[in-house]
C-alpha cells in the first residue's frame, strides 16, 4: 500500500485544482479555528472521498497545537543534534549572513534563534501555530522583532511570494512532509528559492512522496544526501542547488 500511497501522492494529483478550489476563507477557517458546519462536514466526507481533492483542514490540528496538547510549541526549543546539522549545512551553503533565508515551519523560532546567534540578519519564518510564535516573541523577543515571522499555512503563503525571493529555504522533520499532496509545496519551494533547499525529511510520514523527483523535477539537483543520517534515525538530509545558479 505504501508503494501506492508514494505513486499516487507524486505522479498522479492535480495540482491545478488547488488554486481553484482553496480560497483565503478556508485558511482563514483553520487558523481561527472555527467551528464546522454541517455544509464543512459534507465537504470533509469529499475530501475524504477523494484522496486528491484540495484541502487544508490537515493542518488545523497543527494551527492549534499548545502547551498540554499533544502538538505543543514546547516539543520544538531546543537545538539537538539533528536541528545543528541542518543548520550547520544552512551556513555551509550561504555564508553570506545578509541571504535572506526562510525557516518553513519555524514553530517557536529554535532555528532562527541559532541562526542569528551565528549572526545572520534577514531571518523570515512562517508557521501556522499561534502559540508558538507567541513562544518565540516570549523566549527571544530581541530576535523576533528583528525578524519576520508570518503566522499562515504554508500553502497560502508560499503561493503569495515572487519568484526567487529568498536565497536559501530550510525545513526540519515532519513539517512540510503534512502538507496534503493535492497542493505541490515542491514546486513553489523551488520557485521561490534563488540557491539552495536544505531539508531534514520523514519520508514515511503519513502523505507518502517521492521528494527527490518532486524539487528534482523543478529545476534542483541534489547537492548532498544522506538517508538516514544515522542507523536509528527515520530522518534524512537532502540538500539541494539549482541546477543554474544565478
Amino acid at each position: 500500500m505504501s508503494d501506492w500511497v508514494r505513486f499516487r501522492n507524486t505522479y498522479l494529483q492535480m495540482h491545478w485544482l488547488f488554486p481553484l478550489v482553496v480560497k483565503d476563507h478556508h485558511f482563514d477557517a483553520v487558523l481561527e479555528g472555527r467551528p464546522r458546519t454541517f455544509a464543512g462536514t459534507v465537504q470533509r466526507a469529499f475530501e475524504k472521498a477523494l484522496w486528491f481533492w484540495p484541502r487544508v483542514i490537515d493542518a488545523r490540528i497543527w494551527a492549534h497545537g499548545a502547551a498540554g496538547k499533544l502538538q505543543t510549541p514546547h516539543n520544538y526549543t531546543d537545538i539537538d543534534a539533528d536541528a545543528k546539522l541542518l543548520l550547520d549545512w544552512v551556513e555551509r551553503v550561504s555564508p553570506d549572513r545578509n541571504a535572506r533565508i526562510l525557516d518553513v515551519g519555524c514553530n517557536c523560532g529554535r532555528h532562527m534563534i541559532e541562526l542569528w546567534d551565528r549572526g545572520y540578519r534577514n531571518l523570515v519564518g512562517v508557521d501556522a501555530m499561534k502559540s508558538a510564535i507567541a513562544l518565540f516573541k516570549e523566549r527571544a523577543p530581541a530576535v523576533f522583532n528583528a525578524t519576520e515571522v508570518h503566522n499562515d499555512l504554508f500553502q497560502r503563503f508560499l503561493m503569495r511570494q515572487p519568484d526567487k525571493s529568498f536565497d536559501v529555504l530550510y525545513s526540519h522533520g515532519a513539517t512540510i512532509e503534512l502538507v496534503h499532496p493535492s497542493f505541490d509545496i515542491a514546486a513553489h519551494m523551488c520557485r521561490i528559492a534563488r540557491e539552495h533547499i536544505c531539508l531534514l525529511l520523514s519520508p514515511d510520514n503519513i502523505f507518502r512522496r517521492e521528494w527527490l523527483k518532486q524539487f528534482t523535477s523543478h529545476g534542483f539537483t541534489i547537492a548532498y544526501s544522506e538517508q538516514p543520517i544515522a542507523p536509528d534515525s527515520d530522518l534524512s538530509l537532502i540538500i539541494l542547488q539549482r541546477s543554474a545558479p544565478e
